[in-house]
């Protein structure tokens, strides 16, 4: 089980290296305290990668792992090539939200899709802990946002 911990926390923690959610944290710790940052961090990212686990725990039990490692290739690939795409022209509404509450949103929204999520996806379809890739997924966005 620690094994299972450590390879997701790894996995995560070295996918988001300068991926823009660090950025993003960056950018929050500029507006709130490090604290509220981290715990919105938390948040967002136990919502996402909660998600994302129950999926792939989901998809393990229909989907041989081998088809769910290529389709989840294949996604990553196309979110990277979309990704390129500048969408600067988008207006976004302006919502108000304390600051936890706003880092987790922004954390939740801006992982969906993203490598991280779809790494976890994989991990917990092919895991029989997939609390313990939870854990290590978690913890790995909460150390990456901790690295500014």
């Amino acid at each position: 089980m620690i094994q299972e911990i450590l390879k997701a926390f790894m996995l995560i923690f070295i996918a988001e290296m300068g991926d823009k959610t660090q950025i993003l944290a960056m950018a929050f710790a500029t507006r709130f305290s490090v604290g509220k940052v981290l715990i919105g961090i938390g948040i967002g990212a136990f919502l996402n990668h909660g998600l994302a686990v129950l999926i792939g725990s989901y998809l393990s039990q229909m989907i041989p792992i081998s088809t769910i490692q290529m389709v989840a290739g294949i996604a990553f690939l196309g979110f990277a090539l979309w990704t390129l795409k500048s969408d600067d022209d988008q207006d976004e509404p302006k919502i108000q939200f304390g600051p936890i509450a706003t880092v987790a949103v922004a954390f939740f929204l801006g992982e969906l899709g993203d490598k991280t999520q779809l790494t976890a996806i994989t991990l917990a379809a092919d895991t029989s802990y997939p609390f313990m890739i939870l854990v290590g997924t978690v913890t790995g966005m909460i150390a990456t946002g901790c690295n500014w």
